[in-house]
């Protein structure tokens, strides 16, 4: 066989490989929004436990008062990014995507103090629970996850006239 044929067979079959480790999944409409709900979150919570330390308790209380009147919506936020990671190494990828959210914050969210960050736990909690709204509210504070892999190619359908 000719050494094109060869290399052609190679790639044919590398690109019908499932993904791997080293080859993230592209990241759908679905996951981007689950991503950027779950990033906003884990913000509120690394906040809310710095700025405890830091003299505002009821940081934490109000924390964990939009957990509870949330968690329909964060579990299904959770859910679609387990989904996503389940061709990376299924929960294992998951928990490190959620662990490097965690640390991405440890340090404080860039340019936002305490007060700034009860402001958006505050908004965060009078969406009620609703995913919609709390999608709406991370696309408002331009939450803007690390998505490996990228976004998956969106087509779109024009009419002729």
């Amino acid at each position: 066989m000719g050494k094109f044929i060869q290399s052609a067979l190679a790639a044919a079959v590398m690109t019908a490989l499932p993904f791997t480790s080293a080859q993230a999944a592209c990241w759908d409409t679905d996951s981007v929004n689950a991503a950027k709900v779950r990033d906003m979150e884990t913000m509120l919570m690394v906040a809310s436990l710095r700025c405890r330390l830091k003299g505002d308790p009821q940081m934490l209380v109000a924390y964990n008062d939009f957990v509870r009147s949330s968690r329909p919506a964060l579990t299904k936020v959770n859910d679609t990014l387990r989904a996503h990671f389940a061709s990376e190494g299924g929960l294992n990828a998951y928990d490190r995507y959620v662990t490097s959210i965690a640390n991405r914050y440890g340090g404080g969210a860039e340019g936002l103090t305490c007060e700034d960050m009860g402001s958006i736990l505050a908004a965060a909690r009078a969406e009620g629970g609703s995913l919609v709204g709390l999608t709406r509210l991370a696309n408002a504070a331009r939450v803007e996850p690390v998505l490996n892999g990228g976004r998956c190619d969106v087509t779109i359908a024009a009419v002729a006239q």
